[in-house]
Formats: structure tokens, C-alpha cells, sequence
């Protein structure tokens, strides 16, 4: 009889552990608020993503000139790039209205560096 309770409760408790996404936002640790007002965290300062977030709100946002596009022989656009803009376009609009960051810093280091 016990096992058949472990087993139930391992059946219940694997869905609760794969939910790690915001809305299926998959960058900057599922934080909304930072992944719309800074986009894609890049950890290479020469690499930075080949978008930028301009109001999230309205979705809006700009190409990196270094990229292709805009500019044909930039550097491609990775799989991050193209990942993280749909999920901008698809997520970031749905909050009406963009508010700012009220505590100390950019709120990337908050609860931990993201």
C-alpha cells in the first residue's frame, strides 16, 4: 500500500517540478518585468542580442545593427535571438502598461544575478 501512495505522489509532483516558466518565457529565470524592459540576457559584452526591447507594452523593439538582418553581413541571428524575440512579441504586450523598477539597481540582481 505504500508504494502505491509513493507512486501517486510522484505522479502529482513531477508536473509541479517541470513548471519553471512565466507564460513559457524561457529567458532571464522566467522574470517577466526584466526580460521585457532588457530583453535576452547575453553574458558576452560583444555579443549582445540582435534585439532590444523599445516599450514593452506595445511589443516594440529594435535590431541590432551588427546583425542580419539589418545589415547583410552582420553576424546571423542565433537560436536565442529568434527564441527570445517570439517571446517577446507574445508576452511582453499582455501587460497593457509598462511600469519601472522601484527598488535598488535594474532589478537584475534581484533576488539573485539574472
Amino acid at each position: 500500500m505504500k508504494h502505491w501512495i509513493a507512486m501517486i505522489a510522484l505522479i502529482f509532483a513531477l508536473p509541479a517540478a517541470a513548471q519553471v516558466t512565466y507564460g513559457g518565457l524561457t529567458y532571464r529565470k522566467s522574470d517577466p518585468f526584466l526580460f521585457c524592459t532588457q530583453g535576452q540576457f547575453v553574458p558576452a559584452e560583444w555579443l549582445k542580442g540582435c534585439w532590444w526591447p523599445l516599450d514593452p507594452s506595445n511589443g516594440t523593439y529594435t535590431m541590432n545593427p551588427v546583425c542580419d538582418p539589418p545589415t547583410e553581413y552582420g553576424r546571423t541571428w542565433s537560436f536565442d535571438d529568434s527564441a527570445s524575440l517570439t517571446q517577446y512579441e507574445a508576452i511582453c504586450p499582455q501587460a497593457i502598461k509598462s511600469g519601472s523598477w522601484k527598488g535598488n539597481g535594474d532589478g537584475s540582481d534581484v533576488p539573485a544575478p539574472h
